[in-house]
């Protein structure tokens, strides 16, 4: 992590990944979103008959609920006005957590008493080692993920309707690193852009900064109360599910706005449906396919978002390279 952090950092101080971001065309950025939205979509999905399927049985409430919340967000997002609308995630947590209180598990019992206030603990998890193989696994990995964040970037762009510089880019690869290398510090995992924020932006319509720093700030307050953080981590996992599935119903549509600006042509056909169809068959593909596979190859053609990026890339600026 600490090496992972620290190499993402250089990456953005060296200014190269503003200028790689022109070959993040429409095509690639529509594509890669779309296919995020299919990827997660069987997780959202999958979490919430999970929670459905117990020892005795399916059980139909939590499943009813989920459905309740995905219509609880989308009428407040579209009906309610301008101040619910800005908070329709909220409001949809808020009465999934009440309605899976009555209907599926009575309230969670009083959280233990125990310190009130604690310092975060640096390398809680002991101090770090180094292996090799590992290091290097993870320095590549890490170079990898950058696609992840950069298309994440470049859909926040489009959803927050503010173009991006270079500089904007490069910004964003360092604190991402500065973030990964205080992970590895702290007893956290590494951080990677999620693009449900995109989501969120849309469907709440806020764009500003100032409310995602407040955010930012009392989390990291929350950081401080154990007692808090335990509550939080007790949201039922299909209203979480549910929410994540609305908001990434925006991300989809920021997809197709991107490939909206394109003439849609039989080469723009080739290059966004096997990128589709070839992300979406990786991401379908059963854990046992890639077993045989080194470590970084099983991540690379396991992760149907980065073989998407990959194929795009190579399809739109060289196999198919418009004139």
């Amino acid at each position: 992590m600490l090496i992972g952090g620290l190499l993402l950092a250089v990456i953005g101080l060296t200014g190269i990944i503003g200028r790689i971001m022109i070959f993040f065309t429409p095509p690639i950025i529509g594509s890669v979103l779309i296919l995020l939205c299919l990827q997660l979509s069987g997780n959202f999905v999958g979490g919430i008959i999970e929670a459905s399927t117990g020892v005795n049985g399916f059980q139909y409430a939590p499943l009813v609920i989920s459905i309740i919340v995905i219509g609880t967000v989308v009428m407040v997002a579209v009906k309610a006005p301008p101040l619910l609308r800005s908070i329709n995630v909220l409001f949809g947590l808020g009465v999934g957590w009440i309605l899976y209180a009555l209907f599926v598990e009575a309230p969670a019992e009083a959280i233990e008493a125990g310190r009130v206030f604690a310092l975060p603990q640096l390398f809680a998890w002991g101090f770090p080692t180094f292996d090799p193989g590992t290091v290097i696994t993870g320095a590549l990995i890490t170079v990898v993920i950058l696609t992840n964040l950069l298309a994440s970037t470049a859909a926040m762009s489009k959803a927050a309707s503010k173009p991006l510089q270079a500089n904007d880019y490069n910004r964003a690869v360092i604190f991402n690193g500065a973030a990964n290398l205080l992970a590895g510090i702290g007893a956290s995992v590494g951080t990677v852009p999620f693009a449900a924020s995109t989501g969120l932006v849309k469907m709440s319509g806020v764009s500003s900064r100032k409310p995602f720093i407040v955010f930012c700030l009392m989390i990291m307050g929350t950081g401080f109360f154990p007692q808090a953080g335990t509550f939080i981590a007790r949201i039922p996992q299909p209203v979480g599910y549910a929410v994540l599935l609305a908001a990434f119903t925006q991300i989809l549509i920021v997809g197709l706005q991107q490939l909206k600006k394109l003439d849609l042509d039989q080469r723009d056909s080739f290059v966004i449906g096997l990128t589709v169809l070839i992300g979406a068959g990786v991401a379908s593909l059963p854990e046992a396919a890639l077993v045989e596979l080194p470590g970084l190859a099983r991540y690379i053609f396991g992760n149907a978002l980065i073989m998407g990026v990959i194929i795009c890339i190579l399809l739109e600026h060289v196999f198919l390279r418009r004139r």
